[in-house]
């Protein structure tokens, strides 16, 4: 396929894989929007409505690249173009990129998975995006494109990540002028950095809805259970029975309040208005909770007094939030950090040795133990736990950042 005195493609051969090309296109097209209206209905079915956008590579993309490749390669029948077809799946939520990418290793055969972040390191802006590659069947007939596998990228983002994606390629990645200096390259980190908040955000405010709910629903079967133990037909929710005390009865006016209270604590919080946060946690534990709430917010409370400054307030906090929610894996880790803030180690492992008994998927707390293995200067083992936070998220920067002080203070 390559011209052998100029080392390129040559005209006629770029015309036969144009023709090639041009004859494969409908049958692609086909297939591909077979593939997107397959993938629909079953996310669908398994309650999720992402939007997905499906696309063939143009002719001049998918030949700029193989003509890249097969410069480099020297041999066309070697060469690969491994995102010719494309899905685009636009999630909501950041817990719904995992949801999604594990239902599609349910149903397709999954032969390679990236995360675009890796890319980056913290100092520079980019998107995220998780890309998947499954193998699915083509109608193609005839002649194959060079370089063509029955091979789909399915590209997995959120709708905020989405939007910088789209914004990004507009102003970096198909301009023909460079960025100017260092200030707007500050200025495009620092939006993309908002957007990765947001949506960090975002999905603190559904996790907690996501509890409410269930709170709701536990209350609601408990009630139903009493009243079929007494004999009862007809189920209903009477607004005149109380559960019982012990499960911390919250009225659906109280209930209401304490959701919108809640938001609004949360939405100071992340705009650093980290005084009115407080004084809106106060309000929430001022309220009759369940006991799993009532340690969340003195999480959420403890945080925004770490951030502050007050590590003592802090720490007695995260204290009550494992108090009253053993198993909350977050307030141990945030109660290890603030004592490894105040020089107390042993105390800190101890936090963060927990916190990993009970979610040990988390790399923020490995990478916390880390840190205070760190400081006690037993290297080998703050190395360890970075390389477990990178074997459980490989985008895991912090952990990165780590190994290369260890690695170059301790070659």
């Amino acid at each position: 396929m390559k011209n052998p005195a100029s080392g390129h493609v040559g005209p006629l051969e770029r015309n036969t894989v144009k023709l090639l090309y041009e004859q494969q296109l409908p049958a692609h097209k086909s297939t591909l929007q077979q593939l997107a209206q397959e993938m629909r209905i079953f996310l669908e079915q398994q309650g999720l409505a992402p939007a997905i956008k499906y696309r063939v590579k143009s002719f001049e993309a998918y030949f700029d690249k193989l003509r890249k490749r097969n410069g480099h390669e020297g041999n066309a029948r070697n060469v690969t173009v491994n995102d010719f077809f494309g899905l685009r799946i636009v999630c909501p939520f950041l817990e719904d990129i995992e949801t999604v990418s594990s239902l599609i290793a349910t149903r397709f055969e999954v032969l390679e998975t990236e995360r675009k972040a890796n890319q980056h390191s913290f100092r520079e802006f980019g998107y995220d995006s998780l890309h998947l590659a499954i193998r699915f069947e083509t109608q193609q007939a005839g002649r194959l494109i060079p370089g063509i596998r029955k091979v789909c990228e399915i590209q997995l983002r959120t709708i905020l990540q989405e939007a910088w994606a789209e914004v990004e390629h507009e102003l970096v990645y198909k301009s023909d002028i460079s960025l100017p200096n260092q200030s707007v390259r500050r200025k495009l980190a620092s939006l993309n950095a908002t957007l990765t908040l947001s949506d960090l955000i975002f999905q603190e405010i559904r996790d907690y809805q996501k509890e409410i709910r269930r709170h709701g629903s536990k209350r609601r079967a408990i009630v139903e259970r009493e009243h079929q133990d007494q004999g009862f037909i007809a189920i209903s929710h009477p607004t005149t029975t109380n559960p019982p005390a012990r499960m911390g009865p919250i009225p659906s006016s109280v209930g209401s309040h304490l959701e919108k209270t809640m938001l609004r604590a949360l939405e100071a919080h992340s705009n650093h208005e980290l005084e009115n946060a407080i004084d809106l946690y106060d309000q929430l534990l001022s309220m009759q909770l369940d006991r799993k709430v009532r340690g969340l917010v003195y999480n959420h409370r403890g945080m925004a007094y770490f951030a502050m400054g007050h590590h003592q307030r802090a720490l007695k906090d995260f204290s009550n939030a494992v108090t009253y929610d053993a198993e909350s894996d977050r307030g141990y880790a945030n109660r290890g950090l603030c004592y490894r803030v105040l020089k107390r180690s042993e105390k800190a492992l101890q936090d963060f040795n927990q916190a990993l008994k009970i979610n040990p998927n988390r790399p923020e707390s490995y990478f916390g133990r880390a840190q205070t293995y760190y400081d006690m200067q037993q290297f080998d083992l703050a190395l360890a736990d970075c390389e477990k936070a990178l074997g459980v998220h490989s985008g895991y920067q912090p952990a990165r950042e780590l190994i290369k002080i260890l690695q170059s203070d301790f070659p």
